[in-house]
């Protein structure tokens, strides 16, 4: 694990390397923007690059430790890492109306979405939300205030990102296809840091 505290580290330093590199390349060297809205901006784009890295380094690592654990329980190394699919909702379950998940939302119904391409959304933001039984963009695009209220309670540290970030808007533009109203606004999909 101190491989990845190094990883943070440098991804943090890198961050503001490039910041630095980028204002004083384009004139705003002599003016720094410390209200809070920057300083928060940017400390969120290097907790999204440093968690970006974390996560490609545990999971670059977990077949090697996968593997170690075997070999000392000495059970035969897997070949298929296949997903398991959800369980289908038992026959008793109420009708797709009515249904909540444990947090008191409206449920996913269907494959779920790669929720990683909200801005904003970084890998254990993601996990959060697939924790909190949310998985599709549709789900998202339909909240209410009372779900956004009822979803930015479970989030933790992540608190406030739903309105801040606008979740709604985004996944409203991602759940029906609208790439191209969905870049125009809020920039392109492929970027650094959302998939």
């Amino acid at each position: 694990m101190s491989q990845g505290i190094i990883l943070i580290i440098v991804a943090v330093a890198l961050a503001i390397l490039v910041v630095w590199i980028f204002r004083s390349r384009f004139g705003a060297a002599d003016h720094i923007d410390t209200s809070a809205t920057a300083v928060g901006a940017v400390a969120e784009a290097a907790r999204n690059i440093a968690e970006e890295v974390v996560h490609k380094f545990e999971e670059s690592h977990k077949p090697a430790q996968e593997a170690e654990q075997r070999a000392d329980h000495g059970a035969p190394a897997a070949t298929n890492r296949v997903a398991a699919a959800p369980a289908a909702p038992p026959a008793d379950a109420p009708a797709a109306g009515t249904a909540r998940t444990e947090i008191g939302i409206a449920p996913a119904v269907g494959a779920p979405d790669n929720l990683r391409l909200l801005k904003g959304v970084g890998p254990k933001l993601a996990a959060l939300l697939t924790q909190l039984g949310i998985t599709r963009f549709d789900q998202i695009a339909s909240w209410t205030e009372a779900d956004i209220a009822t979803v930015d309670a479970h989030l933790g540290t992540f608190k406030g990102r739903i309105v801040r970030d606008n979740w709604v808007e985004q996944a409203s533009y991602l759940a029906r296809g609208d790439t191209a109203g969905f870049e125009a606004k809020f920039g392109r999909l492929d970027s650094p840091g959302n998939n």
